[in-house]
């Protein structure tokens, strides 16, 4: 009975840690073979080269449309060091026009320059993708 039991546990862990549901992308379920328009993506805030201080909160704001919006994704990384201090994925099926807003808290200890990136695809295929610099100061 207790190899039988040991046996069924292993079972049951080769399966949960097998593929699927993990954070792989999926493939695209509603793809749209006739949509040739790309996402028309704008971003408010914040503007090209704005400087914060560290401490303050970066706001990220704007409007992605388009016929067929599928999803999209909003991160803000540090260029000095690769690493991704926020990101956040979208998905919004359908919607001919949506305003995303995210905020981040950024701290430093010298001056660093961080890159906002937004990305918007559509069932499509076609991806729209805008990037923003801004500088954090002691």
């Amino acid at each position: 009975m207790k190899y039988l039991l040991s046996y069924c546990l292993l079972i049951f862990i080769g399966f949960s840690c097998g593929k699927g549901g993990g954070t792989e992308e999926q493939p695209h379920a509603y793809y749209d073979p006739n949509d040739y328009s790309y996402p028309t993506v704008t971003v408010n805030t914040p503007t090209d080269n704005q400087v914060f201080t560290s401490g303050s909160t970066v706001v990220v704001t704007g409007n992605v449309t388009d016929n067929s919006l599928f999803q999209g994704s909003i991160s803000i990384k540090n260029d000095a060091n690769g690493l991704v201090v926020k990101d956040q994925a979208y998905e919004i099926h359908y919607i001919p026009s949506y305003d995303f807003t995210l905020s981040c808290p950024i701290t430093v200890t010298t001056s660093t320059t961080f890159t906002v990136s937004v990305k918007f695809e559509d069932h499509g295929h076609n991806v729209t993708a805008k990037t923003v610099k801004i500088t954090v100061n002691p």
